[in-house]
């Protein structure tokens, strides 16, 4: 008998039956389709206690399809829940002070709570400097 038939010959042995399922299957279309739910809610109460309603703002350098496949399915979340959305999408060669120009427009701006830079950036934008810039507004 070699060491792989001895192993699974024990481990039948010495196994105990479990009754209870290992894994548990679960829905995930229907999980996300409740998670928004309870999101559009949480919108709705803060659109009607305070008169404002949370901001998304995307930054999409270049045409790459599965970032701009990415960045609509955002869009397309947020409108779903009530978020608003602004975007900008900016030619493959925008350099990095362009790119950083528009992140300090949406850091400005008292709409936007939240800034997506689709990554991955050109060659000519330097990922560090952008995320340097989004770390200051993090610490302020």
């Amino acid at each position: 008998m070699s060491l792989m038939q001895l192993t699974v010959v024990l481990s039948a042995v010495f196994s105990v039956p479990s009754t209870e399922p290992s894994a548990t299957i679960i829905d995930g279309k229907a999980i996300a389709q409740q998670v928004r739910q309870e999101i559009a809610a949480e919108v709705s109460k803060m659109k009607e206690s305070v008169g404002k309603v949370p901001g998304l703002a995307v930054i999409l350098v270049g045409t790459r399809k599965d970032s701009e496949t990415y960045v609509r399915s955002k869009k397309k979340a947020c409108e779903e829940v009530g978020i608003d959305s602004y975007g900008v999408n900016l030619p493959e060669d925008t350099t990095q002070d362009e790119v950083l120009n528009f992140v300090k427009k949406f850091n400005d701006d008292p709409a936007v709570h939240g800034i997506l830079v689709q990554l991955p950036l050109p060659k000519v934008c330097s990922l560090l400097g952008v995320l340097d810039l989004h770390a200051c507004r993090e610490a302020s």
